[in-house]
């Protein structure tokens, strides 16, 4: 039997940032297939995306440079 490692906040910070990246390259692709109105709603989604990846490296970075400063 495996013990369960416990997921630290940087562990959940650095998954967040991996799947909000994730879905930003998949939102790309699917732009370059749309057209008109689809690919309009589309942009705004990936912005939306793009929004939300830029405070998960925030979030990120602080508690790296929490855990730097902890050292």
């Amino acid at each position: 039997m495996t013990a369960r490692r416990t997921e630290t906040p940087l562990d959940a910070a650095i998954r967040d940032v991996a799947e909000a990246e994730q879905r930003r390259t998949r939102q790309i692709r699917l732009i370059a297939e749309l057209t008109g109105q689809e690919q309009a709603h589309a942009r705004q989604i990936l912005a939306e995306i793009e929004r939300t990846l830029a405070i998960a490296r925030a979030h990120r970075s602080l508690l790296l440079s929490l855990e730097d400063n902890s050292e």
